[in-house]
């Protein structure tokens, strides 16, 4: 497998990041994970816009990535993942290694780039059947919008859905549904289409935006609100939404059947509208 690490790219086997690398020690760092349909990336300046607004919100010393484009094709040709049916590629900017200390490193020392590609499968038995979900107290830092790498809540919460037999895990801050730990969520009721608002609590998801746009194409009323974990739990479809989930149907949380306990229809058909506007890209 080919990465690339600062300008270079080269065996990932062979890649070396500094011991006194941020990212190692604080967690300052942010990442995206580009999806690749057919060759064809998904929503690239999107995902390259939320890593630039990023960087700007962590005060990094350099807050555009001209390379970013460039990388991952390059990543995907050089793993010969140009003719897979799918594959994704990983991006990760840290504030650079410098001795370790609270404050900022001096303005010129370097970020460090990282990025690798594979190929990537999608869950299809669950996005057809359904899968479960549990809910967590939303014991996250205070900036969940921006897309970094202090993933320990994120996978605490997540390993405990899998324990329990569940495929994710949706945080609840002061009794309201947030997100997923690495999905967006949204709610059926009534026909329309409801998922939380964008606040400091919650990330703008990429796939987050396209659906709702496909919601509108099909004047589907979708209503950005506060949700309750009694409206999620009485809601007829719950689904989770993301780069790699894709849409996926939510038919149990924490083992109470949600609606008839199969995929619902308005999902369904935004499963088929998300199919079609990534294989016609």
């Amino acid at each position: 497998m080919i990465a690339f690490l600062n300008g270079q790219y080269l065996a990932k086997d062979r890649v070396c990041i500094s011991p006194d690398d941020r990212g190692f020690l604080f967690a300052d760092g942010l990442y995206e994970v580009v999806r690749f349909y057919h060759n064809r990336p998904f929503r690239l300046r999107e995902h390259r816009q939320r890593l630039e607004n990023g960087a700007r919100e962590l005060r990094f010393n350099r807050c555009e990535f001209p390379e970013f484009d460039e990388v991952l094709m390059n990543l995907i040709e050089k793993n010969q993942l140009k003719r897979v049916e799918s594959a994704i590629v990983y991006f990760q900017v840290t504030r650079g290694a410098a001795p370790r200390s609270h404050r900022f490193p001096p303005p010129e020392t370097p970020l460090t780039v990282y990025a690798f590609a594979r190929e990537f499968f999608s869950a299809v038995e669950e996005q057809e059947n359904g899968a479960g979900a549990i809910l967590v107290e939303d014991d996250r830092w205070g900036h969940c919008d921006l897309k970094t790498i202090a993933l320990l809540p994120n996978t605490l919460a997540h390993q405990k859905a899998r324990d329990a037999g569940a495929v994710e895990a949706l945080f609840v801050r002061q009794g309201l549904v947030q997100e997923g730990t690495h999905s967006n969520v949204a709610v059926v009721k009534g026909g329309v289409f409801y998922t939380p608002p964008l606040t400091r609590h919650v990330l703008p998801g990429i796939t987050r935006q396209a659906v709702i746009e496909l919601c509108r194409e099909a004047d589907i009323e979708v209503r950005e609100t506060a949700i309750s974990k009694n409206f999620l739990l009485e809601a007829d479809e719950v689904m989770i939404i993301g780069t790699t989930v894709e849409i996926t149907p939510i038919v149990r949380i924490d083992g109470k059947l949600i609606g008839s306990g199969r995929p619902g229809r308005l999902t369904q058909k935004l499963q088929a509208a998300f199919f079609r506007l990534t294989h016609n890209m």
